[in-house]
C-alpha cells in the first residue's frame, strides 16, 4: 500500500508531467503514424513517457512498466507495475483540442490500486486509490447518475466499422451520445457522473487502467459485453452507472454478435 509520502510524490510527478505537456506542445512537435494512417503519435508522446518512466523509477526503485510507446507494450513479468499512457487522446492533442490527458496507474495482480488522470489543458486532475475513493481536483467524487435509461448520457470508443453500430443501437434509447476521443477521460467522466456509461471498443490497458479504478471506487460497474466483471485487459468493456447496466448490456451484446 502506498504511504502518504508515496502518494504525494506520484501526484507531484503527474502534475509536473502535465506542465511539461503544455510547455512542449507550445514549442511545436511532429505528428507521425504508427500502425495505420489514423493511429497517430507525436514527439511529445515519447517525451512525456520517457519523463514519467525516469521520474517514477527514481522515486520508486525497481519499478516495472506497461506503457503505450517505445517497447513497453508487453505485460511485465512482475506482479506489480506501473501502467502509463503519456497522452490519451493523441489525435485531439495533435489538433489542439484540449480533451487529452496523462494516465498513470499502479497495478497489483492485474488490479489497479492507484490511478491518476490529468488533463492539464482543462485543469482536471482525477485521483483514485483502492478503498479510499475517487477525487476530482481534490474534492471527493459522489456521482449523481441517472436512474432511468432514457435519461442516460453515454459515450463510445472510436473504432472504424464498429462505433456506428453502437450509435445506431442506442441513439433513440438514451438522452445523448458523445464521442470525446479519449478513453481515459471518458471513463473518468463516468466516475464523476458527467456520463452514465462509456463503451470501449478495442481499448488497451494503458487507456483504461487508471479510470477503471475510478469507476469502481465510486460504485460503478466495469463489465464485459455479456455483463460479467471485466479487468483492464478487456479491449471491449462497459464502464457504467450501475442503475442502467442490465439494460445497456441487453442492447450492446446484440451489436457485438
Amino acid at each position: 500500500m502506498f504511504s502518504k509520502t508515496d502518494v504525494d510524490q506520484i501526484v507531484t510527478i503527474a502534475k509536473s508531467a502535465g506542465e511539461k505537456l503544455k510547455q512542449w506542445s507550445s514549442e511545436g512537435f511532429h505528428v507521425n503514424s504508427k500502425n495505420t494512417r489514423t493511429d497517430l503519435v507525436t514527439d511529445v508522446d515519447y517525451m512525456i513517457q520517457e519523463y514519467l518512466i525516469k521520474e517514477i523509477s527514481q522515486s520508486f526503485k525497481n519499478s516495472a512498466f506497461l506503457a503505450e510507446e517505445s517497447g513497453y507494450e508487453h505485460i511485465p513479468k512482475e506482479q506489480s507495475y506501473w501502467v502509463i499512457d503519456p497522452i490519451d487522446g493523441t489525435v485531439n492533442f495533435s489538433r489542439g483540442i484540449p480533451e487529452n490527458c496523462i494516465s498513470i496507474a499502479y497495478v497489483e495482480n492485474r488490479e489497479p490500486v492507484l490511478g491518476i488522470i490529468y488533463a492539464p489543458f482543462m485543469n482536471l486532475f482525477y485521483f483514485a486509490q483502492k478503498g479510499k475513493g475517487t477525487f476530482l481536483n481534490d474534492e471527493k467524487v459522489n456521482p449523481h447518475w441517472c436512474n432511468n435509461f432514457e435519461d442516460a448520457m453515454l459515450s463510445l470508443g472510436n473504432k472504424r466499422g464498429k462505433t456506428h453500430l453502437y450509435f445506431q443501437a442506442l441513439e433513440e434509447k438514451v438522452m445523448r451520445i458523445r464521442l470525446f476521443g479519449t478513453a481515459a477521460l471518458q471513463i473518468a467522466y463516468v466516475s464523476s457522473g458527467f456520463l452514465d456509461a462509456f463503451i470501449s471498443v478495442g481499448a488497451h490497458p494503458w487507456d483504461v487502467a487508471a479510470a477503471h479504478l475510478m469507476v469502481k471506487e465510486t460504485g460503478g460497474k466495469v463489465i464485459n459485453l455479456n455483463g460479467e466483471d471485466a479487468d483492464i485487459f478487456y479491449p471491449n468493456a462497459i464502464y457504467c452507472n450501475p442503475y442502467i447496466a442490465d439494460q445497456l448490456v441487453n442492447i450492446v451484446k446484440k451489436v457485438d454478435k
